[in-house]
């Protein structure tokens, strides 16, 4: 409702035209006035917006759950509250239903096949790389790519891997390698000096 703060008496008028809308006449008479409508003024676009996100949130999620009632729920943007459904699924769904719910999975970013994240690419494939992977179309723009191949069976060795022996000096790290060579050269040294 567009506007500022307002008076106590001019609320409680608007709320007695509420009352007398929601309610018939011959309610309020056997019962009473006693529907209590919540008012509270809010200053900033994100505290309106918020509000009434909040108020008019939808909590009817499944279109299977009743058809007709999703067919009259669609597109009204009610203020009231529909419940919550904590306990399993009453009706199973059909072909056409588990396609959407395929759709639906999808939109919210799950695999339709178990349920896990999807992590999508930063860069989009183009569509003759996917159309090369014999894709199974899902609708509304969406593919189904074939599972990636398993690894082959047999594994690569390479022959030039072999382990080499305890006493091969190739096996030695090359700072042993180093200190090795110059003992070498010292000794080479040393027994030239005495052989003159």
């Amino acid at each position: 409702m567009d506007g500022g703060y307002i008076e106590p008496e001019v609320l409680d008028q608007l709320k007695r035209k509420l009352r007398r809308l929601i309610y018939p006449q011959s309610v309020i008479r056997k019962w009473g006035d006693k529907l209590d409508i919540f008012y509270e003024y809010r200053q900033t676009p994100p505290e309106m917006m918020h509000t009434l996100k909040y108020c008019t949130k939808a909590t009817f999620l499944d279109t299977a759950w009743d058809e007709e009632l999703a067919g009259n729920l669609y597109r009204e943007h009610y203020s009231g509250w529909w419940g919550k459904w904590n306990e399993s699924p009453k009706w199973e769904l059909s072909k056409g239903a588990q396609k959407l719910q395929t759709l639906v999975s999808l939109q919210e970013g799950n695999c339709p096949k178990c349920g896990e994240p999807i992590t999508w690419g930063r860069h989009p494939v183009p569509f003759v790389l996917v159309l090369m992977e014999n894709p199974v179309p899902l609708d509304n723009g969406y593919y189904a790519l074939p599972d990636e191949r398993p690894p082959p069976p047999w594994v690569l060795r390479h022959t030039n891997l072999i382990e080499l022996p305890d006493g091969d000096p190739r096996k030695k790290s090359n700072l042993v390698k180093k200190h090795g060579e110059r003992e070498a050269d010292f000794r080479s040294l040393v027994n030239d000096y005495e052989a003159y």
